[in-house]
């Protein structure tokens, strides 16, 4: 076996035991890893029938095979469990330091299932694990954590750790990578906390074999290294951060605006932007293991009440959800709430988003000051936003438990039609791409397997004209208010966004790349003798395995739509009047991916991708073999 090790660690934490899995290599030709091999594992290995924070729900941690290659954006890896934000499959990738590490330490992924008496941490070396005591570590936040491992075990361990969100069952509840780096979605940190699970340290020395070192070092040295670094697109992120574009995006009514609810708002780039932040507060950028992108902005405020010492910037998400969401101009007290957020473990999308939420209720009389401590959320108003998020972390008072159930949840306990103010997808809040701008993203959130998502699939990118594909027949102009092609890009583009996030490949330099060269890339490092078909029906595989998992767990066509508040025009800017067909795209869209009209996946096209246990599944409403 190549690139992978085919060993699993699978963690029971109920009885302190660990034990290991072999894997049959087939089983990493049909899954790459990752999200796919998180997905094949828990369909094995977990409990169906639990709910997400239940003790016999599982957690998976998974690397991919490019792993330790040493190429741009390939040290990422994934977490895949049943979200107790959604309901359904939950999953999150992370960059940093801890893939490669866990790779080294022998292992391709960890399974942990049950719940400790106490609070304890998982200690993983080469070949080896043990869980140790972590009660002096609960209720610090992820920062402290990660010191307080690193000054036990030495700098050499990567650091997994959670704060007191997760803790305290706030569903959104993120995992920090040594400080930087974070699984922030559908709120696996959550389900880490709930497992008494505070971290996870790793260190090991070993190395997989690649199948064909020569040839990958030909075809890494030779083209692919090259036309990473060359890409506009890599260079532009890693001069500017993930913001670069804000300018031109809210122009183009791309920026999501006071909860969704204007078109435009032009002092954003002047304050907000990727430009502004390079002009202001960033001092450095720093990448994950091994890339040369490096896209992630380190920023410091030497002044002001917003004054904090160096730490990780925001990424244009976080921006967006703490900056325009709120009608918040001011850089620095972003910097602020995404270092607060990190530090205590929360997804900053599903926070501010939710924060907005609030804000419209307000507005509207839905939420009345007298009935929640005389707080009022009002728009701009970051200061009071700053000091509610260590409340919401800590579950304390009525206004904060009420905003740490997420949005769906929060709009559910308030009802008098606040629901109209959502901008989810299956309950996970939309990121900051406004579909009203491209239609396509409407299609891409409304059938991503976890919720609302653009980096399930690649169609932002599509629409935007970052990239194209003319091997899966993806080279044509896409218009943006249209849903012309809308349905067969989604589906396209929803497969290779199962590869990427199996193969733990970050998109930013993977997209610089052709279809073929990415077969080249999997044959010679893991020998899986893919071609095109081969490589893409993989990708099928997978994201018919996670949806399905999503309607074993309750979801069902009528949760492929988009928030209310999404689906509502605005009355300026360049998407004024603008409203996805979300019909006509999703009759498409099914009938392309071999879905019945009510979104169900047939037997047919579950048995065509070898998924013959999942149909049994699908039908008996039951765990079958």
């Amino acid at each position: 076996m190549y690139a992978n090790t085919g060993r699993v660690l699978k963690v029971d934490l109920t009885a302190g035991t660990t034990e290991t899995i072999e894997l049959e290599e087939e089983t990493y030709r049909r899954y790459i890893g990752g999200g796919g091999l998180a997905a094949k594992l828990l369909l094995d290995l977990g409990d169906i029938e639990a709910g997400p924070l239940d003790p016999e729900a599982v957690l998976i941690f998974a690397t991919g095979p490019m792993a330790m290659t040493g190429m741009h954006g390939t040290s990422r890896f994934s977490a895949g469990a049943r979200s107790p934000l959604t309901g359904i499959w939950g999953q999150s990738s992370c960059g940093g330091n801890f893939g490669p590490e866990l790779k080294r330490c022998g292992f391709d992924a960890v399974v942990l299932q049950g719940r400790a008496a106490q609070p304890v941490y998982l200690m993983i070396t080469e070949w080896t694990a043990a869980l140790l005591p972590a009660w002096r570590m609960w209720g610090m936040d992820t920062f402290e954590t990660t010191g307080f491992l690193k000054k036990r075990h030495g700098r050499r361990y990567k650091v997994l750790a959670i704060g007191p969100a997760s803790e305290n069952g706030v569903p959104f509840g993120s995992i920090t990578n040594d400080c930087a780096h974070h699984f922030g979605r559908a709120g696996m940190g959550t389900v880490m906390g709930s497992k008494n699970l505070k971290a996870i340290v790793a260190s090991g020395g070993g190395r997989p074999e690649l199948a064909d070192p020569e040839g990958f070092r030909e075809l890494w040295d030779g083209t692919l290294r090259p036309r990473i670094e060359e890409s506009i697109f890599c260079r532009t992120v890693q001069a500017f951060g993930t913001a670069a574009n804000m300018e031109m995006k809210m122009m183009e009514g791309d920026v999501p605006t006071r909860n969704w609810s204007r078109g435009t708002w032009m002092e954003a780039p002047r304050t907000l932007s990727g430009i502004a932040m390079s002009d202001t507060i960033r001092t450095g950028t720093r990448g994950c293991r091994g890339c040369a992108v490096k896209c992630k902005p380190v920023v410091r405020v030497d002044e002001g009440r917003y004054r904090m010492p160096e730490t990780p910037g925001p990424e244009y998400e976080t921006i967006a959800a703490f900056g325009t969401m709120l009608m918040n101009p001011s850089l620095e007290a972003v910097a602020v709430a995404n270092d607060l957020c990190n530090r205590l473990g929360m997804d900053t999308m599903t926070c501010g988003s939710t924060i907005a939420w609030a804000m419209d209720c307000y507005e509207a009389g839905i939420l009345r000051p007298e009935d929640y401590e005389g707080v009022k959320l009002e728009w701009g108003g970051i200061d009071e936003v700053l000091e509610l998020l260590p409340r919401i972390a800590a579950r304390e008072g009525k206004l904060a438990r009420l905003l740490a159930m997420g949005s769906r949840a929060a709009a559910a306990e308030v009802g008098g039609g606040s629901e109209r103010f959502l901008t989810d997808s299956k309950g996970l809040e939309a990121p900051m791409h406004d579909p009203r701008c491209n239609w396509g993203d409407g299609l891409a959130y409304a059938v991503s397997v976890r919720g609302a998502c653009h980096v399930s699939n690649l169609m932002f990118l599509l629409e935007w004209g970052a990239v194209e594909y003319p091997e899966l027949g993806l080279d044509m102009i896409l218009k943006e208010q249209s849903t012309e092609h809308k349905a067969l890009g989604t589906a396209v583009t929803s497969d290779l966004g199962a590869i990427f996030n199996s193969a733990c490949w970050c998109e930013f330099p993977a997209t610089a790349l052709t279809i073929p060269q990415l077969v080249e890339a999997f044959n010679t490092v893991a020998g899986y003798g893919y071609d095109i078909e081969t490589m893409m029906e993989a990708g099928a595989r997978i994201w018919h395995l996670q949806r399905c998992l999503g309607f074993l767990w309750g979801a069902t066509g009528e949760d492929d739509r988009l928030g209310e508040r999404i689906m509502t025009p605005t009355g300026d800017g360049m998407i004024a009047g603008s409203v996805p067909d979300m019909g006509t795209m999703l009759r498409e869209f099914y009938e392309l991916r071999g879905l019945r009209p009510d979104g169900r996946p047939t037997a047919e096209t579950l048995e065509r991708f070898g998924l013959k246990s999942v149909a049994g599944l699908m039908l008996d409403g039951a765990r079958g073999s």
